[in-house]
C-alpha cells in the first residue's frame, strides 16, 4: 500500500457507528471527518430494510467537521438500516479522502431525555514533536489526554458524541473554545486532544458535554479538570525521585546536586 496523501481529509467515525442496534426513530444521523475535509454537496445515502434508496440534504457543520442527515421521518423499529457517507474533498488535498458506511438497526422508543455524563474528571499532558509531512517541518504540540467520567441516554451510550472545550489557557481568552468533536470512546478509554504550544502554556482546563442523535446535551459544562504546563525547552536528565515528567523546578534541584557533589569531590582531593 502506498502512503497516505497529504492532508487526505478521511471520514473518522460515525453516529451511530457500524453495528448498532438500538438507534431511536427519531435519530440524525452523522459523521466526522479529518480537519482538512471541504463538502461541496456530495450525496449522502440512506439505504432502508426494503432496500429502497434515499439521497437525503446533509448539513455540514466546519466547527466540528461533522456532516449529518435528518430522515424526513421517523424510523421504522427494525432493520437493517445502512447510511453511506460519502468520500470528501479537502482543503489541501487534490484528491479525496476515504469514506465509510454503517449499518445499524432501530429500536420502537423514541429518545426523549437528555443524556447524563459525569464530565472530564482527570487530565495530563506531554509534549509531541514530529514532522509534518505536508510541510517536512518539525513541530511542537502539547498533548493532552482526558479521563471520562460516566455517560448514558436513553436512546444508547453507543450514539453520543463527546465534545470538549478548553475552559481556561492562551486560546480560550475568558471563552470557552471547541478543542474537539468525535463519538465518545468507548467506558474505560481517554480522549486526547493535541494543541499548538502557543495556545496551552499554563493553567489549561477542560470541560466536556455529549450530544445524543436528537442534539440534546447533557449539563456537565460546569465539571473540569486542570494541569499546570511549562514551555520548552525543559530540563529531562537531571530529576530526583521517580522516573517520569520533569518540571524546571526538579530540573534544577538535580543540576544544583550534580554542581554539590562535584564540589564535594574536588574539596576531599585537597591536601
Amino acid at each position: 500500500m502506498g502512503a497516505t496523501p497529504c492532508g487526505q481529509p478521511d471520514l473518522v467515525d460515525m453516529v451511530p457507528p457500524d453495528g448498532a442496534a438500538d438507534v431511536p426513530p427519531n435519530a440524525k444521523l452523522a459523521a466526522h471527518y479529518a480537519a482538512s475535509a471541504d463538502y461541496l454537496g456530495e450525496a449522502v445515502v440512506l439505504v432502508l430494510p426494503d432496500g429502497e434508496e434515499q439521497t437525503l440534504p446533509a448539513t455540514f457543520d466546519a466547527t466540528e467537521v461533522r456532516l449529518s442527515i435528518a430522515p424526513p421521518t421517523p424510523l421504522a423499529p427494525g432493520g437493517p438500516y445502512v447510511v453511506r457517507w460519502p468520500s470528501l474533498r479537502g482543503l489541501n488535498a487534490t484528491a479525496p479522502g476515504k469514506g465509510g458506511q454503517a449499518t445499524f438497526s432501530v429500536v420502537a422508543t423514541p429518545d426523549s431525555t437528555a443524556p447524563t455524563f459525569d464530565g472530564v474528571v482527570a487530565a495530563s499532558w506531554d509534549l509531541d514533536r514530529s514532522t509534518n509531512d505536508c510541510t517536512n517541518s518539525i513541530e511542537e504540540r502539547f498533548s493532552f489526554d482526558l479521563e471520562l467520567g460516566i455517560a448514558g441516554d436513553d436512546g444508547g451510550r453507543d450514539d453520543l458524541t463527546l465534545l470538549l472545550f478548553q475552559t481556561s489557557g492562551p486560546a480560550a481568552n475568558d471563552a470557552a473554545v471547541q478543542v474537539l468533536a468525535r463519538a465518545l470512546p468507548p467506558a474505560g478509554e481517554s480522549a486526547r486532544v493535541e494543541l499548538p504550544t502557543g495556545d496551552a502554556v499554563g493553567r489549561i482546563c477542560f470541560a466536556g458535554l455529549v450530544r445524543d442523535t436528537t442534539d440534546k446535551v447533557s449539563s456537565s459544562a460546569d465539571r473540569q479538570a486542570c494541569v499546570e504546563t511549562t514551555a520548552p525547552p525543559f530540563f529531562r536528565g537531571c530529576e530526583l525521585g521517580p522516573t517520569g515528567r520533569s518540571g524546571p523546578v526538579g530540573s534544577m534541584l538535580g543540576l544544583l546536586a550534580i554542581v554539590w557533589a562535584a564540589r564535594r569531590r574536588r574539596d576531599r582531593s585537597r591536601p
